[in-house]
């Protein structure tokens, strides 16, 4: 069995047993509205704009599926470190604030640090815009902590851009907006809970429909491990157990 498995952007495993329950056939596609598109090219009028926006950004590049699964407010609360992290310069970059927010947990009801017990390795990729995951052998019953009913899961990355914006006037303008709020996301098949090793895994991430990264854009990787119980045929998503962290801001 080869361990390198190449990045899907529209991904939905079924196995023999039944299928994902989920409320769309993509679990990965874009917002059916054109908001993300539309305030890009509306100046923003402060800081807080700037940080609202990214934190949207950065949300919806999780996907319907993931989106779902964090918290009520984490916009808002996401938005909120954004906004006290960033300075008052004359350029704002999540590059700038690469440390206050590597950790940040999207599902306030999990902690990635307790949850996840293995290492997740992530390096940066030959170009901006790229990434490397390796998720090593690891047994999910020792190295997870496993909600109450769980009987599957998944570990998914996104991989998400995000353009630097410049001060003109009294206002925030995007630096690089044909990079903005670009996409791109691995997930592994769904794996059983058990206390066998999983074999280990290697995937390449990179944005989707984007030619070269500008160094004005910051890009995010987020990990998941959404859970899932096996009932009547189906696998259930576990919605309020997933574990959703920002880990690099490249």
């Amino acid at each position: 069995m080869s361990t390198h498995l190449e990045l899907r952007s529209t991904y939905l495993y079924s196995d023999g047993l039944g299928s994902i329950t989920t409320q769309k056939n993509n679990i990965y596609s874009k917002p059916t509205s054109t908001s993300l598109s539309q305030e890009s090219e509306i100046p923003f009028k402060n800081k807080f704009a700037v940080a609202t926006y990214i934190s949207k950004v950065i949300h919806q590049g999780l996907g319907m599926e993931l989106d779902a699964m964090t918290s009520a407010y984490s916009s808002k609360k996401l938005a909120s470190q954004i906004n006290s992290s960033l300075d008052n310069s004359n350029k704002l970059s999540l590059n700038q604030i690469a440390e206050d927010l590597v950790g940040f947990d999207l599902n306030e009801n999990t902690s990635f640090d307790s949850s996840v017990r293995t290492k997740l390795c992530i390096k940066p990729g030959a170009h901006k815009g790229h990434a490397i995951l390796h998720i090593p052998s690891f047994v999910p019953e020792n190295d997870l902590e496993v909600p109450e009913g769980a009987t599957n899961f998944k570990i998914s990355a996104s991989l998400i851009s995000l353009s630097d914006f410049q001060r003109k006037s009294e206002i925030f303008e995007m630096i690089s907006p044909s990079t903005d709020s670009k996409f791109g996301h691995y997930q592994t098949p769904m794996l059983p809970i058990l206390k066998i090793s999983t074999q280990p895994m290697t995937s390449q991430l990179r944005l989707m429909e984007c030619g070269l990264i500008s160094y004005n854009t910051a890009t995010v990787l987020v990990l998941a491990v959404k859970f899932y119980q096996y009932k009547d045929k189906r696998f259930i998503p576990m919605v309020d157990q997933a574990v959703i962290s920002i880990r690099r801001v490249f």
